[in-house]
C-alpha cells in the first residue's frame, strides 16, 4: 500500500475567542436532564476538561502524518460535541472521524482539525462563561 500524506496548514494565529452568537445549544441536555443545572454543568465541565486535549492530540496526529490515529480521538470528542449542540463543530468532527478511519480525503484533514480547533477555542470561552453564570 502506498504511503498517504496529509498536507499541512501554515501556522496561523489563534482565533479570537470573542463572538456575538452563541455556538452551543443546551436544549438537548435540558430535555434529558429535565433542567437539572448540576448535571448540565457536569457535562459542560467534562467538555472543557477533555475535548481541548483531544483536539491537541489530533493536531499532533496531523503534524506526525498519522491519519489513522485521528479516528479514535474524533470519536471520543463526538458525544460531548453532540450533547452540547455545537453543530458547526459536530459536522467537522464527523468528517474527521470518517475520513481518517477510511483513509479518504486525507488532504482535507488538516483543515478540518484546524477549523475544529478554532471553533473549540470560541466555544470554550462561551461555555466557561455559561458555567460562571450558573454559580
Amino acid at each position: 500500500m502506498a504511503a498517504v500524506k496529509m498536507t499541512r496548514l501554515p501556522n496561523l494565529s489563534i482565533m479570537n475567542t470573542q463572538t456575538t452568537s452563541v455556538m452551543y445549544d443546551l436544549s438537548y441536555l435540558n430535555q434529558v436532564f429535565q433542567g437539572n443545572k448540576e448535571m448540565i454543568n457536569n457535562i459542560i465541565s467534562l467538555f472543557l476538561q477533555q475535548v481541548p486535549d483531544y483536539i491537541r492530540e489530533m493536531e499532533e496526529c496531523v503534524r506526525k502524518n498519522e491519519p489513522l490515529s485521528l479516528h479514535p480521538l474524533a470519536h471520543k470528542a463526538k458525544s460531548s460535541i453532540s450533547m452540547l449542540g455545537i453543530k458547526e463543530m459536530e459536522t467537522d468532527i464527523l468528517a474527521i472521524e470518517l475520513n481518517s478511519k477510511n483513509l479518504r480525503n486525507l488532504d482535507e484533514l488538516p483543515g478540518l482539525v484546524h477549523r475544529v480547533r478554532g471553533t473549540c477555542d470560541m466555544v470554550y470561552g462561551q461555555l466557561k462563561e455559561q458555567l460562571q453564570r450558573s454559580f
